[in-house]
């Protein structure tokens, strides 16, 4: 470059390899910003619906080696590049033109064409039955949710006077101290003179903190073969929510379910009057499914109005089928498969005898995961053939289950259910990363969520009814808010795929204060809902741990099974 001479300065052009690495970096940079942007961006599931968008942008429809779900993160970085290069052009950070898909201008007529298409909803018309059953969750739902409501503002209101009645009571307190009162009156921190919410939520807390103390303390109690292939699935017996009192004599029970196709039942507690220890075998049946059990749910106790039959197993196989089995009392004469397998502990005939009641045919893949509505009278499936069914517990049989409900709108297999505690949705995940929440009184998809990296393989409902946790093969946790229809919390819970999530029941004793996951890492975690830090690691499986569940009661008892043909139980 030549000195400047006077007023006139010479500038020189940059090089075509100058240019180059601008533009370069300004992509990099531009690429940063997108990815931190990409996750909260809503694309298309279907995969014809995102075929189109790539055709818009410009975009190839799939490049080699690409599967459903990396096209779809690829459109959404485009989308993602081009809203962030415009806000900066906007703002003047930078000039010119960059080399950035645009999406492409159609006529007036054809875009608006192309948007009714893709923004359609089709409706079928459903049968009477199904509206039947719509009725009474509507109707569950309602009286439900008044309930959870109105406790939940009683909660509210308590915790204001609660937190300001403590702050009061240290002012008093501190200057009580400064004056030297030698009166040694009482602090104005006391029960009585709290108002009944208050009071509602001192006792909370209170219990809360014993809960977790004992949490903190918990230990193996108790390990069980469970069968001779690996245990992969595990539920607990659990009361229907308000009717704690009715069934607080019931038994505390556990279901498996292995790959060997079996389902076992055992002791979840101490039975005083036979003397019987925790994880005892109370029941069994050899052959249920002619392929591995991948899910177990039990029918909650108030919802059981049959007198001969204690309570109700649902399982899901990958033989493409689901099963009712109803678990019952061992009479004489009247024992069936389980009279002819021995405790070996007491050599007494075992307790239960389980019977099949319902054959549930119809999925066209292999079934994941199986759940019971909280009114016991439904039972949802999710299947690898990209749809989720709904049956009628009462009218099903061994000739065929009653189907409801075909739901799809999943791009992909999916895997988890899991109901509201009021019965009115039901939230179902798939191996795209979506987690769809549908409404069960109206058929309609009320939202969904996008934030999980891979496959999201299980769901669960707070018993609060405003948290929806979900987890998959990412080893993260997430927890949405139902009110905002957001994440509230990423908890980086496992190193490995997480198999199930369930939260502590909503009795008095548990009142959902916490939440416990199993992993493919071997452990299992037990976590606070109240900041969702760790509360205990449970260690002791050889192996994967496929199955976890909570007991019901004030010892919070955790049960786990695992790829290493065992259950335990920690409390």
């Amino acid at each position: 470059m030549s000195a400047p001479s006077g007023n006139n300065v010479e500038y020189l052009e940059l090089t075509q390899d100058s240019l180059a690495a601008q533009q370069s970096h300004r992509l990099l940079l531009l690429d940063i910003e997108a990815r931190k942007r990409a996750a909260a961006i809503d694309v298309p599931t279907l995969p014809h619906d995102v075929r189109d968008a790539l055709r818009q942008w410009g975009e190839p429809v799939r490049l080699f080696g690409e599967d459903l779900a990396a096209i779809r993160d690829r459109l959404r970085m485009v989308v993602a590049r081009w809203e962030v290069w415009k806000e900066q052009r906007e703002q003047g950070l930078v000039e010119g033109q960059m080399e950035l898909p645009r999406p492409v201008e159609v006529a007036p007529g054809e875009g608006d064409a192309a948007a009714e298409e893709i923004t359609e909803t089709t409706y079928t018309h459903a049968s009477p039955e199904l509206i039947r059953a719509r009725k009474t969750m509507c109707e569950y739902s309602l009286g439900r949710s008044r309930n959870r409501l109105e406790m939940e503002r009683r909660r509210r209101r308590g915790m204001v006077r609660w937190t300001r009645s403590k702050k009061r009571a240290r002012l008093f307190d501190k200057e009580d101290e400064e004056g030297d009162d030698a009166n040694g009156d009482a602090s104005f921190y006391d029960d009585a003179g709290l108002k009944e919410e208050a009071v509602l939520v001192k006792r909370l807390d209170d219990a809360c903190e014993k809960t977790y103390k004992s949490i903190r303390e918990h230990a193996l109690e108790g390990s069980q073969y469970g069968d001779v292939r690996p245990v992969s699935a595990i539920c607990t017996s659990s009361v229907s929510v308000g009717n704690g009192d009715g069934a607080s004599n019931l038994p505390s029970i556990i279901a498996t379910g292995g790959w060997s196709g079996g389902i076992k039942i055992w002791n979840g507690g101490m039975d005083e009057s036979s003397g019987a220890a925790p994880l005892d075998l109370f029941g069994a049946k050899s052959i249920v499914h002619e392929d591995r059990i991948m899910g177990i749910a039990m029918r909650p106790y108030a919802t059981s109005p049959a007198a001969d039959s204690l309570t109700m197993v649902a399982t899901a196989s990958i033989d493409l089928t689901a099963k009712l089995c109803a678990i019952k009392l061992n009479e004489d004469g009247n024992a069936g498969d389980a009279m002819e397998v021995e405790n070996p502990d007491t050599n007494n005939k075992l307790r239960y005898n389980i019977q099949e009641c319902a054959h549930l045919k119809g999925h066209a893949a292999r079934l994941c995961n199986v759940a019971f509505h909280p009114t016991g009278k439904f039972v949802a499936t999710t299947s690898f053939d990209h749809t989720w069914r709904l049956w009628d517990v009462e009218t099903s049989s061994m000739s065929g289950g009653n189907e409801l409900l075909l739901q799809d709108g999943h791009a992909r297999e999916v895997c988890g259910v899991g109901f509201h505690p009021d019965g009115s949705l039901v939230a179902t995940t798939d191996f795209g990363g979506v987690v769809q929440c549908w409404d069960l009184r109206s058929g309609k998809s009320a939202c969904h969520f996008l934030g999980h990296a891979r496959r999201v393989v299980c769901s669960e409902f707070s018993p609060n009814g405003f948290q929806l946790a979900t987890a998959g093969d990412d080893g993260t946790i997430k927890v949405w808010d139902l009110r905002r229809r957001r994440p509230s919390a990423s908890i980086p819970a496992h190193t490995n795929l997480i198999t199930q999530l369930k939260f502590a029941h909503s009795s008095a004793s548990q009142n959902g204060e916490f939440l416990v996951s199993s992993s493919f890492d071997g452990t299992g975690k037990i976590w606070s809902t109240r900041d969702w830090k760790l509360l205990t690691s449970l260690e002791g499986h050889e192996g994967k741990v496929m199955g976890i569940d909570v007991l019901d009661g004030r010892r919070c008892g955790v049960v786990t099974c695992g790829f290493d043909k065992t259950l335990k139980l920690w409390q």
